[in-house]
Formats: C-alpha cells, sequence, structure tokens
C-alpha cells in the first residue's frame, strides 16, 4: 500500500456558490482525503469569507487523509468569482502564506467539469447551481466559455434563476396577470412552505428579510421540483427555459471552438443540474435540436477534475 506520508501528494479544488470542495489524491489516482467547507464565490462572499473556505477545506482534506498540511506538488482551483488577473493573483498570494501547493494552477471552475467528465478531457462542461457557466476546451487545449455573468446579468438556467422565475409566476398569478391553477396552487403552497409563511401575502417580507441571498432563493428550487411533481405544468414553464438557456450558453461555448454540430462529449455538474433528471433530459434534447449528438456524463465531484488536471500540469502537460 502507498505510504501517503510519503506519497507526491496534489489538491482538487472546486470552490462554488454553495460550497468548497478540496480533494486530497496520489499520483496513483487514489482520493487520500476530502474535505468540505461554505462558500469560496467572492462575488457572492467576499474575499475574507473565501478566503475561510478555502482554508478549512483543504486542512479538511488533510485531516481526513490523516496527515499534517504541507505543500502539495501541484494544487489546481476551480473557484467560481475568481476570473480576473488580479483575482488570481490574490489566490496565488493565499497559496504562498498558507503554504499550498510548489505550483498553482488556477482554471475557471468548468474546466474541472471537462476534466472530469469527458472521455478524452475534451467537450463541454455545464454547471447549474446557485449560478451557471459553460466550459469548452479542444483536444489542442484551446479552450472557451459562455455565461457566468453573475446574479445581475447572468446565471440563465440556475437554481437562482429558476426560483425567481417561480416566484414571479406567482407574483403574476396573484396579479391576474397569468391564469391560476383551477384548483390548488401546488407551486403557491411548496414556496410559502418553504419560507415558513402562511401565506403568499407574505413572501415579499420573507423574500426581501434581512440575511436573505441569492443562495437562500436558490434554495427554494426543491420547493419547486417538489410543486412540479404534482403539477406536470410547471415542467414546461419553469424547468425547459431553464434547459433552453443551458442548452443555449453550452452551444455558444461549443460553437467557439468550431464545434456546430455532431458528438459533443459533455460534462453536466452542479447541485441543481445533477439532482433534477427532468433539467438534464430537457437539454440533452435541446442539444439534439441544435444538431448535436451529446454524450453527457454526470459530475458529482467536480474537484476530482482538479486533481486531474493537478496530476497532467505535474507530468508536464500544459493546464489553464
Amino acid at each position: 500500500m502507498s505510504d501517503a506520508t510519503t506519497d507526491v501528494l496534489f489538491l482538487g479544488v472546486d470552490g462554488g456558490g454553495t460550497s468548497t470542495v478540496a480533494l486530497l489524491g496520489l499520483a496513483d489516482g487514489t482520493v487520500a482525503g476530502r474535505g468540505q467547507a461554505g462558500p469560496s464565490n467572492a462575488k457572492a462572499v467576499g474575499t475574507a469569507a473565501a478566503r475561510t473556505a478555502l482554508e478549512e477545506a483543504i486542512a479538511g482534506a488533510f485531516a481526513a487523509a490523516g496527515l499534517w498540511p504541507r505543500a502539495v506538488a501541484v494544487a489546481c482551483l476551480g473557484v467560481a468569482g475568481f476570473d480576473r488577473p488580479e483575482d488570481k493573483a490574490l489566490l496565488g498570494e493565499w497559496s504562498v502564506a498558507g503554504n499550498w501547493a510548489d505550483r498553482l494552477v488556477l482554471v475557471n471552475d468548468g474546466d474541472l467539469v471537462v476534466a472530469a467528465g469527458t472521455p478524452e478531457g475534451w467537450g463541454v462542461g455545464v454547471i447549474s447551481g446557485t449560478g451557471s457557466i459553460a466550459v469548452s476546451r479542444a483536444s489542442d487545449g484551446r479552450k472557451s466559455r459562455a455565461g457566468g455573468w453573475g446574479v445581475t446579468f447572468g446565471d440563465e438556467g440556475s437554481a437562482y434563476a429558476v426560483a425567481v422565475a417561480a416566484l414571479r409566476l406567482i407574483a403574476r398569478r396573484i396579479d391576474g396577470r397569468d391564469p391560476a391553477p383551477a384548483g390548488p396552487d401546488a407551486l403557491t403552497e411548496s414556496i410559502c412552505k418553504a419560507l415558513k409563511i402562511d401565506g403568499p401575502g407574505k413572501i415579499v417580507s420573507a423574500v426581501y428579510a434581512p440575511g436573505v441571498d441569492r443562495t437562500r432563493i436558490a434554495g427554494l428550487v426543491p420547493a419547486v421540483m417538489e410543486a412540479a411533481a404534482k403539477d406536470p405544468t410547471l415542467i414546461d414553464l419553469l424547468i425547459r427555459p431553464a434547459a433552453r438557456d443551458l442548452g443555449e450558453t453550452a452551444a455558444a461555448a461549443a460553437r467557439s471552438l468550431g464545434w456546430h454540430s455532431g458528438p459533443l462529449p459533455i460534462g453536466l455538474a452542479g447541485g441543481f443540474l445533477v439532482a433534477t433528471p427532468s433539467l438534464a433530459d430537457a437539454l440533452m434534447a435541446d442539444l439534439g435540436a441544435r444538431g448535436y449528438e451529446p454524450t453527457p456524463t454526470l459530475v458529482h465531484e467536480p474537484a476530482e477534475g482538479g486533481l486531474n488536471l493537478a496530476r497532467r500540469a505535474h507530468a508536464g502537460e500544459a493546464i489553464g
């Protein structure tokens, strides 16, 4: 058995708007430890909270492996909200201060999905969790992306976007701008239950209460899906439009690398997309209608892609 105390070590870190996961891996592909912490998307939680989450997740991975923290050979970080050069410089400073790695590889969080969810390491990765983005990578290393513009003017097809669409639908029904269901309104009942209020008249106070952020709003999606199980028309009203948005984003990322149709390896990640088969199925149907032949892989642990990229970088492959 390999001795993790002397082995070459690698880190793969997936940081998002809901949680941060760090995997400590060995050269043979073994995952030695896993650590998890809160969100590390600095655009959502701020740099101080992001740094704390990254440090806690990395420390947790070493603790799970029964090892004292030390610099690994290569750490690959895919952290949402750290796309600009100054953001990456800040991650580099944190790595030096925390002695995270001898070499740091910084990629988009979507790159982790491509690395973990496509057989040959090329194709498209789509993330739909609190936010959304699509990233593409060609076999020659060229990369592109679409989406990922954040909550104010992007994140189409995300859990946040669907939850907001559901709240808008409830408001429109109450106003009479959209027809209400003939029977009980499963969506309104489910959302009120999730918000712990006794009627739709209190939705405004609940949604705009202090401390209710985009993560809390995105967290209403299970209530939306609970309602959809009772009222399948909500799939057409809320889920299929989200799938079209994700399909449009994925196709844009593919087209930018010259893939206009045909076979398309695609990794699917993010808590919303992975946990919602109707969304994933509708996304595949949308891509099919656009002329693609998608072969999807659900990526439950994008940080595994970080480990793959860290090992490839250590072997001399150009990453990032």
